[in-house]
């Protein structure tokens, strides 16, 4: 065997041993790769905070109220706006659904059309 082959018999075995080792440390690396994803899906998906509270959806509503002596539309606004950003938005809001100019539109007597957000479900 000339010193040509030998170098290039050496050459394969290097060559092999290095395929060997990339494929052992490979499938090491995939094993601990799903490992962890499988670790981090677990502690993401089932745990939940100690004080978590199921909140319920808030459904809208519309009732009619009949206006007070003395009442105004920001009175009836303040009772009602739970889940609306703000006061004003609510006010608009009725105004609109009322067909009222102006927030001073309103009598005693008069019947408003509302709306109103609850977790309950009413028929």
């Amino acid at each position: 065997m000339t010193l040509e082959e030998r170098r290039m018999k050496w050459n394969k075995r290097k060559i092999e041993r290095r395929n060997r080792m990339i494929r052992k440390y490979s499938v090491r690396f995939l094993i601990a790769v799903s490992f962890l994803l499988t670790v981090a899906n677990i502690i993401f998906f089932l745990s939940k905070p100690v004080n978590a509270k199921e909140e319920k959806p808030m459904i809208k509503y519309y009732t009619s109220v009949e206006v007070k002596q003395g009442e105004t539309l920001t009175s009836i606004a303040k009772e009602h706006t739970l889940g609306y950003s703000s006061v004003s938005d609510y006010i608009e809001e009725v105004k609109f659904m009322n067909s009222l100019k102006d927030v001073n539109d309103i009598r005693a007597g008069q019947k408003l059309y509302v709306p109103y957000y609850s977790t309950e479900i009413k028929p």
